[in-house]
């Protein structure tokens, strides 16, 4: 027996000596890349709309219904091509901001209201998408659609708008300064390709820097993976009806709108 144990002890001693497995094993790095690009609009969305005070239902929808057909009617004269114009239905209410008892007009030599419900407010709301590859023809066109409207009625850029806190409204004089535009690049694919290799050869960069600084060797991409930046969302490029840029990006070069691409890439070594 005692001969077999001391046997079996040696056989034991003899096996080969096996590294443990978990120093085999792959350690992972993930890393994100990122790409910014400024390239030119190719199409422009301007949301408009009609804002009116009125002392009765009936006279808002009147107005309201006049003023659209204006509008209407002075954008077919401009014949345009590559627009596409959506309506959202229209909102009649009665103010709550007569808090003054200024809202209704007051005839001459009676006393003015008392503080209660304000006159009543109509809101239509329109979008127009004009898609147009020639940068400088669709800012040409865009200029001329919204000067177009302006002039037709169209004094907000669609909606409802929040009550001033005085509340007082005083009929015809309803305004939020007037259409919005936003510009966009929608036919971005050659461009967001490029951003695309970009960002993943910054994150290949950053993974193999991180292996060097822990001593490894050579990485070896698992996974790539293209997210949306939600991070830092950039504000819509505005511009007015002479074409000067009034809100935006502050990184944006005026006229152009931005492409942004970011990817997470994984990597073993």
């Amino acid at each position: 027996m005692r001969f077999f144990m001391s046997a079996l002890a040696a056989a034991i001693l003899a096996l080969p000596a096996f590294a443990d497995p978990a120093d085999k094993a792959e350690h992972a790095i993930t890393t994100t890349g990122a790409a910014t690009a400024f390239v030119k609009p190719d199409t422009a969305r301007i949301h408009y709309g009609v804002r009116v005070s009125e002392p009765s239902a009936d006279a808002v929808k009147d107005v309201l219904t006049k003023t659209t057909t204006s509008i209407d009617e002075a954008v077919k004269k401009l014949k345009l091509t590559g627009i596409v114009i959506s309506t959202a239905p229209v909102t009649i209410k009665q103010s709550q901001g007569n808090q003054a008892g200024l809202a209704v007009p007051v005839a001459p030599g009676a006393a003015a209201p008392g503080p209660g419900l304000g006159p009543f407010l109509g809101f239509t709301s329109h979008t127009a998408t004009i898609t147009e590859k020639d940068p400088d023809k669709l800012r040409t066109t865009v200029d001329a659609f919204v000067k177009t409207i302006t002039e037709a009625g169209a004094n907000t850029g669609g909606g409802e708008e929040r009550e001033n806190n005085l509340g007082i409204g005083l009929p015809g004089q309803e305004a939020n300064g007037g259409p919005r535009i936003v510009l966009s690049r929608d036919d971005d694919g050659a461009v967001r390709e490029q951003l695309l290799q970009k960002a993943v050869a910054k994150a290949v960069g950053s993974a193999k820097a991180i292996a060097k600084g822990l001593g490894a060797g050579e990485v070896k991409v698992v996974s790539v993976t293209d997210v949306a930046d939600t991070e830092k969302a950039a504000p819509e490029t505005l511009f007015n009806i002479y074409g000067v840029e009034t809100q935006g990006s502050p990184r944006t070069p005026a006229g152009e709108v931005e492409v942004k691409v970011k990817v997470v890439v994984k990597c073993t070594y």
